[in-house]
């Protein structure tokens, strides 16, 4: 670098003083910068290569002081490629290992429970608290449709009194309490 950046501060100005550099100076200072920072993976670059700093030319070996900064007229030249050295998971798999990191990254979810439980009880309990509201709203909606047809009241009374007995079931069949093995949080 021409200038230490923690301690010297008084390059940055311009000859003028008015706080701004020249386009030259700044594409000066980038540059180094670039090749100061050269070895860093640049995101974007799939196969690993990086393109060379913008001071040097392609194919070029001969160094330069670091404030030297070449200036490139042709655009049109393609930058130099690095080749990254290998990581450590950079190794080739084997048929075998591939197999077994197949095997080993897909998850079968576990059967789903029966939709109606082996309970006739609880099933019927369920049907009654689900069945009743919408039968109770076909109703309503029929009613407006055709002012003609008359529902009893009994079979009103009827449905609140079965809606009424199939909460008392699901509220009678609920847990009373958890088990100490459990905890606080969720069973995973």
């Amino acid at each position: 670098m021409a200038a230490s950046n923690t301690d010297d501060r008084d390059d940055d100005q311009s000859p003028d003083g008015s706080g701004e550099l020249p386009d030259h100076d700044v594409e000066a200072r980038w540059a180094d910068i670039v090749a100061t920072l050269g070895d860093i993976s640049q995101p974007g670059d799939d196969d690993g290569e990086r393109p060379a700093p913008s001071g040097t030319e392609p194919g070029s070996t001969s160094a330069s002081a670091p404030g030297d900064v070449a200036a490139t007229d042709d655009a049109s030249a393609p930058p130099a490629r690095i080749v990254r050295p290998a990581g450590p998971r950079d190794w080739p798999a084997s048929d075998e290992v591939e197999a077994l990191e197949e095997v080993e990254s897909h998850f079968t979810p576990p059967e789903p429970p029966p939709l109606l439980s082996k309970d006739p009880l609880l099933t019927m309990a369920w049907g009654f608290v689900v069945g009743i509201p919408v039968l109770s709203l076909a109703t309503v909606l029929v009613v407006s449709a055709f002012p003609s047809v008359h529902i009893p009241p009994l079979a009103g009374q009827i449905g609140i009194g079965l809606f009424v007995a199939g909460l008392g079931v699901l509220f009678w069949r609920m847990p009373h309490h958890r088990d100490g093995d459990d905890g606080p949080g969720a069973v995973v």
